[in-house]
């Protein structure tokens, strides 16, 4: 019988994000460290319609700086300008920009994974066709005799729920795994935890994996606006996202996008990478639930041991917990009871953190944004950003609420949570790499 293989060590050796608190990792860590938030006003959308009046925007974007070739350019909605710039940007930062750092990669070991948002077409360039086909019912004849002509041509091309992913793969020739994950906040996540598995399996040397969303547009607001979920308030913007607090009023509309470069860590060491940290587990689970409200307790716990398990760790291990921490009453309780079964008696020994706090929430751009926040907790002048606005915690169940300020340490082992309407909840453990 062969020798068992050694396992394959995966680290993350790029990372590239556009966010509401900055467009670097620099930018990201030293806003969380100061838990400054970045909601607020959004620019490039008037909100006068809607009974939310603030968000997590991206600010001063300009999608030239990252895609330069102007007929993609217009092939792209903002969502998708969004996920292809954190894509250029986490190609760069893993030293891969360069054609002849690319020259030694096989375009068959590169993988490519995205957490997306579906559909991301333009309902603008939809209207004015309906517009002339409606007369009390949807005439279909007058829309196809009439409407298609004025429709924009590229619509459909733009409608494609796998743009960033083709982006992706044509900017480095990936030939390999890849996959286009709609899982909602959960999106990204898995995806990371996708690429992770086929690096892992020996399948890819090298991935680029991710998520990106923008709920700052009129049909995201007024598909959400319904669901009870959203924050609906006008009250001050940085005290909007409040999760594990009991005045907690839902979650607040963002929008952005976060990629890391995944990597076979003795693949990264013969380039000479950077390496920031490690995954060292993934887990997914759901709650079988139907309706809005579909976590439970029961599926945190499911995506928090698979993933503990793949690590080979147990609760006790974990140094620190990055929550999905939606800011909804039912989510976060759900969340909550979850930890503190997970935990039992560390659970006032374990730091608890939730960056969309700060952020509000990006849905599937959420998770990875979270992954590179965790990168900043894991060297020697690392740091647990606080949960903002978390003054009377709820369910007071034990929990270590990182609160009021940032906690300083050296962080090992930690966990991160992501959850997406439809009950699907997946974790991933990340701990410091070897360089």
């Amino acid at each position: 019988m062969p020798a068992e293989a050694q396992p394959r060590h995966v680290v993350i050796t790029g990372v590239g994000l556009v966010s509401p608190l900055g467009n670097s990792p620099q930018d990201l860590w030293a806003a969380l460290r100061a838990g400054r938030s970045g909601v607020g006003d959004v620019p490039h959308l008037a909100l006068d319609a809607y009974r939310t009046r603030v968000g997590g925007a991206v600010k001063d974007f300009q999608p030239r700086e990252f895609i330069k070739d102007g007929k993609s350019l217009k092939l792209m909605t903002r969502p998708v300008r969004l996920g292809v710039a954190a894509v250029e940007l986490a190609v760069r930062d893993a030293g891969l920009d360069a054609a002849d750092s690319r020259a030694a990669l096989d375009p068959a070991r590169i993988a490519s994974y995205v957490g997306s948002p579906g559909h991301a077409g333009d309902r603008d360039e939809l209207l004015p066709a309906l517009d002339i086909s409606y007369h009390g019912e949807l005439d279909l004849r007058r829309f196809g005799a009439d409407g298609i002509a004025i429709i924009n041509p590229l619509w459909l091309l733009k409608s494609l729920a796998n743009l960033v992913l083709y982006f992706l793969s044509l900017r480095l020739g990936a030939q390999g795994p890849n996959a286009n994950i709609c899982m909602s906040g959960a999106g990204g996540t898995m995806a990371i935890g996708e690429a992770y598995e086929a690096v892992r399996q020996n399948r890819a040397d090298l991935a680029v994996a991710g998520g990106y969303e923008s709920l700052l547009d009129e049909e995201r607001l007024e598909s959400f606006e319904p669901s009870g979920l959203l924050y609906l308030g006008n009250g001050e913007a940085t005290r909007a996202s409040r999760p594990f607090d009991r005045d907690r009023a839902g979650f607040v509309a963002a929008e952005g996008a976060a990629f890391v470069v995944l990597e076979e860590r003795e693949h990264a060491r013969a380039r000479g990478a950077r390496v920031y940290g490690e995954i060292r587990g993934y887990g997914c689970a759901s709650s079988g639930l139907a309706g809005h409200n579909t976590e439970s307790a029961a599926a945190y716990e499911g995506a928090m041991e698979a993933a503990l398990a793949d690590a080979r760790l147990d609760a006790w291990n974990l140094g620190g917990i990055f929550a999905h921490g939606l800011s909804t009453p039912a989510s976060d309780r759900a969340e909550a009871e979850a930890l503190a079964r997970l935990l039992t008696a560390r659970a006032a020994y374990t730091p608890v953190t939730a960056v969309k706090s700060l952020t509000g929430n990006l849905l599937a751009g959420s998770g990875p944004l979270e992954v590179i926040a965790a990168l900043g907790a894991l060297g020697a002048d690392g740091f647990l950003p606080p949960i903002l606005n978390c003054e009377h915690p709820d369910p007071d169940l034990g929990l270590d609420y990182v609160r009021g300020s940032a906690r300083a340490g050296s962080f090992r082992n930690l966990l991160l949570n992501a959850a997406g309407l439809g009950g699907t909840t997946a974790s991933l453990v990340v701990d410091r790499g070897a360089a």
